[in-house]
């Protein structure tokens, strides 16, 4: 059994680690948020996102094999990846078959977020799932780890603990047993001694299962591919929902009325047309024309004028109609709205265009 080394739980966007310990001496010990990774000795195993990696489980009995269990689990998952170019990987776990998808792209990421904390690749991927024990039918094990992860662990599932996924997995009627992170000493180092499955290819050999049972892997394949993005959805609509209230609330500090987002824009647009129209208008639009100029010196501004309508109206001339161009080009390109100017007009022995100009 490895006697030193690191055990990294990732976080599911890159970054600092969600949790991280330390093995010395068989013993385990959780490191403080921010402790430097860089140049650890010995083995480092890797704890992939459970909304990443849903592990499906299946009760190993009588005469099947796992190698049938995991072939059953291909050919569900050639129908329901969750990523193009998905492989299954199957393990071992106290009596059961363990089997997750992994796609190359989200290996390669996993690998690169442990190369930054560490400085080299982990020895061992699995799920974070896997570190709840499993447990008995009608029974879900259920743990927070480190900063907020929260796993859930069913007899045919390992997940992350959201309602999508709980309503998806979770039976009716079902008991909850709360697991402590540090009662789960045991498994984080048995994940590092040896791993009941390694997502960079390790696989299970023979483990007896029953064969009627095999069609519900295939069904548990299913129901993940589908739950795993649904959570995701609901993560985005919370997320929308946040920060659409945080900029009612911005924009209700200055405009009382507001009650929603919709009033919130109407409020915002009235006060930028005001403005734009008032004195504070005439600045902005100035200065984007000026620095335009100064790039073109070849152009002269031959009129200016600001609208009560909050546009800035301007005459241009040049000897050719190329810099003049160029100037408007700069501009559109600095998200400028230019009104379309009628020709250019020839002027004796040069061109001159007269354009109005609007506020992004």
């Amino acid at each position: 059994m490895p006697d030193h080394g690191l055990i990294l739980l990732l976080a599911e966007t890159g970054g600092p680690p969600v949790a991280t310990w330390c093995v010395v001496g068989g013993r385990i010990d959780a490191l403080p948020p921010g402790q430097d990774l860089a140049g650890w000795r010995g083995r480092i195993t890797a704890l992939v996102p459970a909304a990443q990696a849903p592990v499906l489980a299946l009760a190993a009995q009588e005469t099947a094999t796992a190698d049938q269990a995991l072939a059953v689990a291909r050919l569900a998952a050639q129908d329901h990846a969750l990523a193009p170019g998905s492989t299954v990987v199957a393990g071992r776990d106290d009596g059961q078959i363990v089997a997750t998808l992994v796609a190359p792209q989200a290996l390669a990421a996993w690998q690169a977020q442990v190369v930054a904390l560490t400085g080299r690749d982990a020895d061992a991927l699995l799920p974070a799932g896997l570190l709840l024990p499993p447990p008995p039918a009608g029974t879900v094990h259920r743990a927070s780890l480190g900063r907020g992860m929260v796993l859930a662990r069913t007899d045919q599932a390992a997940f992350v603990a959201e309602a999508p996924l709980w309503q998806a997995l979770v039976p009716d009627g079902a008991q909850v047993v709360d697991w402590a992170e540090g009662d789960l000493g045991p498994r984080l180092l048995q994940a590092h001694a040896a791993p009941w499955l390694d997502m960079q290819g390790g696989a299970a050999g023979h483990a007896p299962c029953p064969v009627r049972r095999l069609a519900r892997l295939a069904v548990l394949v299913s129901v993940l591919a589908l739950a795993v993005p649904v959570a995701q959805i609901v993560r985005w609509r919370v997320e929308a929902a946040r920060i659409a209230a945080a900029s009612v609330a911005q924009v209700r500090a200055r405009f009382p009325a507001v009650t929603d987002l919709a009033s919130a824009e109407q409020a915002v647009n009235a006060a930028r047309l005001r403005a734009q129209a008032g004195a504070d208008g005439w600045a902005p639009p100035t200065a984007a024309l000026w620095q335009a100029l100064r790039a073109a010196p070849g152009v002269r501004l031959a009129g200016l004028q600001h609208t009560a309508q909050g546009s800035l109206r301007f005459t241009l001339a040049a000897r050719e109609i190329a810099p003049v161009d160029a100037v408007l080009l700069a501009l559109q390109r600095d998200g400028w709205r230019l009104a379309q100017p009628p020709a250019p007009v020839r002027d004796g022995a040069g061109i001159v265009a007269t354009i109005t100009m609007r506020a992004p």
